[in-house]
């Protein structure tokens, strides 16, 4: 392992207080090389090359030329070719060095799916069509789709904590894939001891194109949140009223009508806060709890038992409206979010939204 050899040999220069700054990432680095079994230096080596490249790299080989990655070319391939890494180990010692939840908030995390376009590759195994945005429009290419999990803190930092990138096979479900991901998230807190019985459930943060009804009842009663963004045209439905004495036949499943879309077929919230925002001027944030989807027998919910009626999955509807957005623009529309989990949504998260003024530039 001459990298962290390397290292340790530095500490001794630089002091007691230089050593104990450098201690983590020694640490670090010799447990990411303790997760290489095969090809473990070279692997090693070229992970260094890699970070230290000066712009992009546009094939394996030009990291056999940085100064980081010391053998032949041969190694990068072999390392690549016959290497192999403890994926699960990983994500535990990254979930280590993630930062911390603030005293009294839950640790938060977020999936979302990015396209890597490989329209070149015409011989790279698995390939599917990704969506890639750009100027011009989107365009749909030849490509590999990531599902990335990252740890995240309320602010207004770009920067995230890299926990999970896992490939989509042209056979996997995204939502299968995703529900995987979370309930072996809450496997290895549990393992790592970043999470015990009484912190807050761990907050599941995912964009518009998962189904928020569907996770939220894989995921129940398990020690989780999950908060999706969802999609301006959602509608859903409050519980209905209470059977009358008397009344016959079956009872009504879904009783009145919400829509995000038409403030017509809306009705006064349980939660209803204002305030102001540096970044995004005046921001409202309401709350609709107990609301449910009507689900159909498509999807998910194709092979559901015939002779058992469809679930109803709870959870509560948020709106956030701001004034603008931080470059000065103002909103096209307004910020809808879904949240389900053992825990309510309740004033504290609320005011917190507000004074963060989550929109979808966030």
């Amino acid at each position: 392992m001459p990298t962290i050899a390397a290292a340790r040999e530095v500490t001794e220069h630089i002091g007691a207080s230089g050593r104990s700054h450098l201690r983590p990432l020694i640490d670090f680095r010799a447990g990411l090389h303790r997760l290489l079994w095969r090809r473990a230096d070279a692997l090693f080596e070229l992970t260094d090359a890699l970070l230290c490249a000066q712009g992009p790299v546009r094939s394996p080989v030009e990291l056999s030329m940085e100064p980081e990655f010391r053998r032949g070319h041969g190694s990068v391939y072999a390392a690549l070719d016959q290497g192999r890494i403890d994926a699960g180990g990983l994500r535990r010692l990254l979930l280590g060095v993630s930062a911390a939840a603030r005293p009294g908030e839950p640790l938060m995390f977020a999936l979302d799916v990015t396209p890597d376009a490989r329209p070149d590759a015409e011989y790279a195994d698995e390939r599917v069509m990704v969506q890639v945005r750009g100027k011009g429009g989107d365009k749909f290419l030849p490509g590999w789709p990531y599902s990335l999990l990252v740890g995240v803190q309320w602010g207004d930092s770009s920067w995230v904590d890299p926990i999970e990138a896992r490939r989509l096979r042209p056979s996997q479900e995204h939502t299968d894939v995703t529900i995987e991901q979370i309930t072996g998230l809450l496997a290895d807190l549990e393992s790592t001891g970043r999470l015990t019985g009484g912190d807050p459930p761990p907050l599941i943060m995912l964009d518009a194109g998962n189904y928020a009804t569907d996770i939220s009842h894989a995921l129940t009663g398990r020690h989780v949140q999950v908060l999706v963004r969802l999609r301006a045209t959602r509608v859903f439905y409050a519980d209905p009223e209470p059977r009358r004495p008397g009344e016959m036949g079956a009872g009504k499943r879904h009783g009145q009508e919400f829509s995000c879309s038409d403030a017509a077929k809306r009705y006064a919230p349980d939660i209803d806060l204002t305030a102001g925002s540096a970044r995004y001027g005046t921001v409202r944030v309401r709350a609709w709890k107990g609301l449910h989807q009507k689900l159909t027998r498509t999807g998910r919910w194709a092979g559901h038992p015939a002779d058992e009626r469809l679930p109803i999955v709870r959870g509560t509807v948020l709106q956030i409206v701001v004034d603008r957005l931080p470059d000065g623009r103002k909103p096209t529309k307004d910020l809808w979010l879904w949240h389900a989990g053992p825990v309510e949504v309740d004033l504290p998260l609320c005011q917190t939204l507000v004074r963060h003024g989550m929109n979808e530039s966030s």
